[in-house]
């Protein structure tokens, strides 16, 4: 059983929580992970680009951003603490438009690519690790693109 705590910052009718904690659980089941907590942040464009300044150094708003957490949960917590996702849901549905996504797969796409960085998987160091993380990121996609 895994933890999964939403957090939304913006009205959206569209995005309820229910569906970002339900489709998180169902890429977490794809990851086999179990037994994880996971924090993911629905937040506006100016939120991101505060956070994107503040912790990348880029003054400009993203789609999503990711913060593992490289601690050890405390003694006795029965969940392993992935970390935090932060999806800026004005630029997920201008990104959707662009790409020829519905909002909600691209919230997927969104979702699937800030957890593979939480478990270390990276596309900026190399072009393999690249190829292995996007290959990783489109198997999930395709398969639970057909649920939302």
């Amino acid at each position: 059983m895994n933890k999964i705590l939403v957090s939304k910052e913006v009205y959206d009718r569209e995005i309820p929580k229910k569906f970002v904690k339900e489709i998180a659980d169902k890429i977490l089941q794809e990851l086999n992970l179990d037994n994880v907590e996971l924090s993911i942040s629905l937040v506006d464009n100016e939120t991101i680009q505060n956070i994107n300044r503040e912790w990348r150094g880029k003054d400009k708003p993203t789609d999503v951003l990711s913060f593992p957490l490289d601690e050890n949960a405390p003694s006795g917590y029965k969940y392993r603490v992935l970390g935090d996702v932060v999806i800026s849901l004005p630029y997920a549905k201008k990104q959707a438009e662009e790409i020829g996504l519905s909002y909600k797969e691209e919230i997927l796409r969104l979702l699937i690519h800030g957890i593979l960085h939480l478990l270390g998987y990276d596309h900026e160091t190399s072009e393999e690790d690249a190829k292995i993380m996007f290959s990783l990121q489109d198997k999930i996609f395709l398969k639970l693109s057909q649920e939302v």
